[in-house]
């Protein structure tokens, strides 16, 4: 398995994904440099969707946390949870239709 990107090399290259779509990102919350998870809670009107980093066939990619779209405040809810037991977790938000999330996300799936 290839070496993981430092946390605020990814969050860097994920910003500048989402920016130039023209998009809005923000962090929420910043974690430790090299290690701590990413949440990105992808915010379309008042619902989000959380996406979470996780090894599948030894290939990193953004999953969804969850089924289903969520009240944002519910959204906030589970990352302030998540920080309680994790205070090493970056938590990012971006502002956006849901339909350009997985494209941006995981742009190699999108052949």
């Amino acid at each position: 398995m290839a070496p993981r990107l430092r946390s605020d090399v990814q969050v860097s290259a994920l910003q500048r994904a989402v920016e130039a779509e023209g998009l809005m990102f923000a962090v929420l919350h910043k974690g430790h440099e090299e290690g701590g998870m990413i949440f990105v809670k992808w915010v379309e009107g008042r619902e989000a969707v959380l996406f979470t980093e996780q090894t599948i066939d030894n290939e990193r990619r953004w999953v969804r946390r969850g089924e289903s779209v969520v009240p944002e405040a519910e959204a906030n809810a589970i990352i302030a949870s998540e920080r309680e037991f994790d205070p090493d977790l970056w938590a990012v938000e971006v502002m956006g239709s849901f339909e350009k999330a997985e494209r941006i996300l995981n742009p190699a799936d999108q052949s």
